[in-house]
């Protein structure tokens, strides 16, 4: 009797766990979580939503969820890093989903992803391609380091896609705007970093796991919508954030990862400028020009070496 009732408990467990911490918005929530029981039909899942102290109708709409959703409303107020924090240690599931609430999914967009952990042992993050609705532009296929840090969505502002070689791709890092990561892998990793503030935590837990071996993919069979920085208030730490992010990871990134990111990184800046030049730096097109012009590009090496090395 016992095991008959161990194996319908094991029956019942979700194997994934999609983790979306809300703030306001309630219309792109309640988008997002259409498109997710649509999408994923066929799949063993919970969802895990931390509400970060919403006042537009968020909380009552929550509560009125049933299985699969678990849902938290009425905790304190947090950022990005304490609630998904919180939702990965509230996960039954091996796999974790971090998933932004300003993002739609269709079907299909899961298994490439799942497919590309089970696959690639060093696997940190697997992300995937993204796409802004209101510009119908891409926004990101990898995120890759320049000269001066700051981190590069490879791809950004295009209206067809790069050239790509292969279901996936290797990189330093991908955005958490939608990641699935096996949870005994982030939670050995120490989580999110809680003292960013909306913003770079996901850039220093990709670092992190970067520098105990760990390379991030990119599904590039898998593709979401993405309203990108929906949640009010999101950017007011951005400088913050980044000038915490670089001042952490500096000599890693200049010793490890520049060094090969210089040249593709270089090489997505000018596109995103031809294809956007109202959002263009003119400093870092020109620096971005030179390394095209005088830096030759060098291929990353299978594993980076640890700074201790």
């Amino acid at each position: 009797m016992v095991n008959n009732q161990s194996n319908r408990h094991k029956m019942c467990q979700p194997k994934i766990s999609i983790i979306i911490a809300v703030f306001n918005r309630l219309e792109l929530t309640q988008a997002c979580l259409a498109s997710l029981t649509t999408s994923l039909k066929d799949f063993s899942y919970e969802v895990i939503i931390i509400d970060d102290c919403s006042t537009d109708g968020t909380q009552e709409y929550l509560r009125s969820l049933t299985h699969p959703f678990r849902v938290i409303v009425d905790g304190p107020k947090g950022n990005y890093s304490i609630n998904n924090n919180l939702g990965a240690s509230m996960a039954k599931g091996d796999t974790l989903c971090f998933l932004n609430n300003d993002t739609e999914v269709p079907i299909g967009w899961l298994q490439p992803m799942l497919d590309a952990l089970k696959n690639y042992p060093d696997a940190g993050f697997i992300g995937n391609v993204q796409k802004i609705p209101s510009t119908n532009r891409f926004d990101h296929f990898g995120v890759c380091f320049p000269e001066w840090l700051t981190p590069i969505h490879y791809g950004q502002h295009l209206k067809k896609r790069p050239k790509l070689n292969g279901p996936y791709r290797r990189w330093a890092a991908v955005t958490a705007a939608c990641v699935v990561i096996k949870k005994e892998t982030f939670l050995a990793a120490g989580g999110f970093d809680e003292s960013y503030i909306n913003g770079c935590e996901d850039m220093d837990l990709c670092l992190r796991l970067h520098k105990q071996g760990h390379w991030h993919y990119v599904a590039h069979e898998s593709e979401i919508l993405h309203y990108k920085g929906a949640s009010p208030g999101r950017k007011r730490f951005n400088d913050r954030n980044l000038e915490k992010f670089k001042e952490t990871h500096r000599e890693y990134l200049e010793k490890y990862v520049i060094c090969t990111d210089a040249h593709i990184a270089a090489k997505s800046y000018l596109r995103s400028s031809i294809a956007s030049p109202m959002q263009t730096n003119l400093p870092k097109l020109i620096k971005s020009i030179k390394t095209l012009l005088l830096t030759p590009e060098k291929e990353a090496p299978l594993r980076y070496n640890s700074l201790k090395d």
